[in-house]
């Protein structure tokens, strides 16, 4: 069972004469100086180091849970040779923070967002990060925050709830289209299955274009059709977004910033 963040608790661990980052003569002031700095950062109430007879470092640390946790991170990262935490030592449900780590970290928080500039008559789908989904537009160089989800639209993908059918199409989340093998009009896209029109062969199909926004087939063009449909707001930037593992300590982005 996970300690409470703020439980005291005593944590040790080693680190092997074959992994330590400092061997030479200075080391030991090198490595007090180190530790001295994390105790004073992440209120670490003691820090024990010893260095045993083959060479292997001891530590005993005390203090709150989460910064326990904190500092034997940044011991690891900054006193072994491959700078990143031993897996044994990370608290549950926590990964290593290394590079291919913060990779897969950043795909898992990316999405897929369309972007519209009206003044430009251009539209996009960028993948985007949760916390910031900004793109720039590529002809006047504006940014604009995303289409709100609802209002996308592009090629989508309809089920037709009362006889099966399967088809794809214009599409926008917030308007139905005609089913053309029973004449349902109530059908609306499968949610997520809106993107651009990919590259390739068409296929063909006797049948018209027929959705809520066109009045099923009575006007023409369909209003829908329109390459700006929804445009995007320009982005008002806070300056306040950071990535949320580097406001758990104040010298982990550094220390990332180091080990690459």
């Amino acid at each position: 069972m996970a300690q409470p963040a703020n439980a005291e608790i005593e944590k040790a661990f080693y680190i092997a004469q074959e992994c330590k980052r400092y061997a030479d003569q200075p080391a030991g002031d090198k490595i007090r100086a180190i530790c001295r700095e994390i105790k004073i950062k992440h209120n670490i109430a003691n820090m024990e180091i010893q260095e045993r007879p083959n060479g292997t470092l001891y530590f005993l640390i005390r203090g709150r849970a989460n910064e326990v946790e904190i500092a034997i991170a940044l011991l690891q990262r900054r006193l072994t040779k491959e700078r990143r935490q031993a897996s044994a030592d990370l608290p549950e449900g926590v990964s290593a923070l290394t590079v291919e780590n913060l990779r897969r970290h950043d795909k898992e928080l990316a999405e897929r967002r369309q972007f519209g500039c009206a003044p430009c008559d251009s539209t996009w789908w960028k993948r985007v990060f949760q916390h910031k989904p900004v793109s720039r537009c590529n002809k006047c160089q504006v940014k604009y925050d995303p289409i709100p989800k609802d209002m996308e639209y592009g090629i989508g993908k309809f089920t037709c709830q009362h006889c099966g059918n399967t088809f794809t199409g214009w599409a926008q989340y917030n308007k139905p289209a005609d089913c053309h093998n029973c004449n349902n009009v109530q059908v609306f896209p499968t949610e997520g299955s809106i993107g651009p029109r990919q590259s390739g062969p068409r296929m063909r199909t006797r049948n018209v274009h027929s959705c809520g926004m066109c009045d099923y087939g009575r006007v023409h063009p369909c209003p829908g059709y329109k390459k700006v449909l929804v445009a995007s707001t320009p982005h008002i930037s806070t300056g306040s977004t950071v990535s949320t593992f580097l406001t758990q300590a104040s010298d982990l982005e550094a220390e990332y910033r180091d080990a690459t």
